[in-house]
């Protein structure tokens, strides 16, 4: 079976968009989803140069795999953006893996890929509506950016009563609530008195003369409005009372005008107004949306008692229409906001599903190809330990090839164990032993791998705190764990470093420390370094530390890691004392004395 038929035979089991280029960037293979997702027929793709996917003013397009190659780490690139053209021309944004592989002298690149389109998209339409809700929102200037509704209220009251708007004295803000069925006060501007008014007046005089600089010196001195603002939120009225003459302006859609001169001055809902506001002439606008009504603004000029013109009138109507705009566009906005984040959030949690499913898919189909090759290593690996055992029978003690021989033969008994579990197609069950001693587990695998401490010239640092309790674990599976670290620590530090293993006990634990003086890594790899498949290893499978997790899990221990890139990287096992060993060390005890 050739390395295509291999690829294409499996990979659809666990990948999803992805896509197989020779060494001529010709396309020899496309998933039916990804040949689909491109807006091309299943064959389609087959035999077409890689480049027809690329956007015609990719920069660098016809050099654009020899630069993935040139910048990939081990033949590996992740989650590269770039972008693809479809079939019909339109443009996407992909996210872009590539994995190089080589079968026989045949090299191949194998690239997957995930449409990111759709999130870039929705942030591009908030992007522009928030320009052309600042473009139309002329009375600010170009540096404005409004933030939220609050800023957007804010703005609309001090344009009303600032020297460089409308120049009115206070100025209330209703809005029409739909859910409640309520007309409600939100916020208004304005002093208390003249004397207030005249300290506000003459700071405002003081400051730079923009709208903008006007709003932001207005923050310094909301603690002015305590008194209308109290007033304007003690107000909610029903949409049902239409009595009440707020009401009535909002149904009607019109301006009105109330002062003595005016044909409602003596109906009973105007007096509450007037006597509510403490004013003798007041204009109110509704604010209308696409014809509908969404809220009152109220404007007087109480502290300096100038008459309200059909100019000022006019100016005011004229800004409500303005004001309704970059209200209701301000509201459209922050829901669209927070839909994307809903959307967002719903892609990742889609997201981290598929990936799971694409682990446990990518486990499952490894577990049966490790399955298969533990069946076919057994035979030869219990033919290899009978002849070992065979050969130990002959030998004496003091020859000096018994303790070879007896390590083959103890390492072959470990090996069968762990073959043993990967064919039990169950979890291992937790049985009540004697307790496993850390000591004799930590020395086998050091004598196991001494010829390649030996061969890279390192030097072994050993320090176990007298007879360590005994814990509740499988020796075999403690040979496992130790084994798996103490060899990536070797491959870490490569020639000439230093190799340190601690074993002691801490709050009734017995904790085992391997630190090595390798190359460390980086803080991205350590959050990625227990995930299957995730290897920094040129020939490494990525499972080695997802077993080593899983083992001191499942025998309820904990396991850290710390590590400084250039200086080194620290494992920390620990595993709570086996109370059973405990009992069983004390008996032993007992019984040499």
């Amino acid at each position: 079976m050739d390395i295509q038929e291999l690829i294409s035979g499996n990979l659809d089991k666990i990948l999803n968009l992805w896509l197989l280029i020779d060494k001529e960037s010709r396309i020899v293979h496309c998933s039916k989803p990804a040949s689909h997702h491109l807006g091309y027929g299943s064959d389609e793709l087959q035999n077409q140069s890689f480049l027809c996917l690329l956007p015609e003013n990719e920069a660098n397009r016809d050099t654009f795999i020899n630069d993935l190659i040139v910048r990939s780490y081990r033949g590996t690139i992740v989650d590269e953006p770039v972008q693809f053209k479809l079939k019909n021309d339109v443009i996407i944004n992909v996210k872009l893996s590539m994995h190089l592989l080589d079968h026989e002298g045949e090299k191949f690149k194998l690239v997957i890929f995930d449409d990111v389109t759709e999130l870039m998209e929705l942030r591009k339409m908030l992007n522009t509506r928030t320009e052309l809700l600042r473009k139309k929102f002329r009375l600010f200037d170009k540096d404005f950016i409004l933030k939220s509704i609050g800023d957007i209220v804010q703005a609309v009251l001090v344009s009303i009563t600032a020297g460089q708007g409308l120049r009115f004295n206070r100025a209330f803000l209703f809005f029409v609530d739909r859910e409640e069925k309520v007309l409600k006060g939100i916020q208004a501007i304005g002093p208390d008195s003249g004397e207030e008014a005249g300290m506000i007046y003459s700071l405002f005089d003081r400051t730079p003369k923009t709208l903008t600089e006007m709003i932001e010196h207005y923050r310094l001195l909301e603690d002015t409005d305590s008194t209308v603002n109290a007033i304007v939120k003690s107000i909610r009225i029903s949409l049902d009372d239409t009595n009440n003459i707020l009401i009535r302006v909002l149904n009607n859609q019109k301006h009105l005008l109330i002062n003595n001169e005016s044909p409602l001055a003596e109906d009973t809902s105007v007096a509450w107004l007037r006597n509510t506001l403490q004013v003798h002439e007041c204009i109110v606008v509704p604010l209308i949306w696409h014809g509908r009504s969404t809220g009152l603004i109220i404007a007087d000029n109480v502290v300096t008692k100038v008459p309200i013109t059909n100019l000022d009138i006019k100016d005011l109507s004229r800004f409500a229409t303005e004001a309704s705009t970059a209200i209701e566009s301000s509201k459209l906005l922050s829901n669209l906001d927070r839909s994307i984040m809903q959307i967002r959030q719903a892609n990742m949690k889609i997201k981290a599903s598929q990936t799971m499913l694409l682990q446990k898919e990518k486990l499952a189909a490894m577990g049966e190809l490790v399955a298969h090759m533990a069946h076919e290593v057994r035979g030869p690996l219990a033919t290899i330990g009978g002849f070992a055992s065979r050969v130990r029978k002959q030998l004496n003690e003091d020859d000096k090839h018994y303790e070879s021989i007896s390590r083959i033969v103890d390492t072959v008994g470990t090996l069968e164990l762990v073959i043993n579990d990967i064919l039990d197609g169950s979890l291992p069950v937790k049985e009540d032993t004697e307790g496993c001693d850390c000591t004799k587990a930590i020395n086998k695998v050091l004598a196991l791998l001494e010829e390649e401490i030996h061969k890279r010239k390192i030097s072994v640092n050993l320090n176990i705190q007298g007879n360590l309790p005994k814990i509740s674990i499988k020796e075999h599976h403690l040979f496992e764990i130790i084994n798996n670290l103490v060899k990536n620590a070797l491959e870490a530090i490569e020639q000439q470093g230093l190799l340190l293993i601690l074993a002691g006990t801490i709050d009734h634990k017995v904790v085992i420390t391997i630190q090595d003086t390798g190359s460390g890594i980086t803080p991205a790899t350590e959050e990625k370094i227990f995930s299957p498949f995730f290897t920094t290893k040129e020939k490494g499978t990525g499972l080695g530390l997802v077993v080593v997790k899983k083992l001191v899990e499942d025998n309820d221990g904990t396991i850290d890691i710390r590590s400084i890139p250039e200086k080194g990287t620290t494992f920390i096992i620990s595993f709570p004392i086996d109370d059973l060993g405990d009992q069983y060390e004390q008996r032993e005890n007992i019984t040499s004395n």
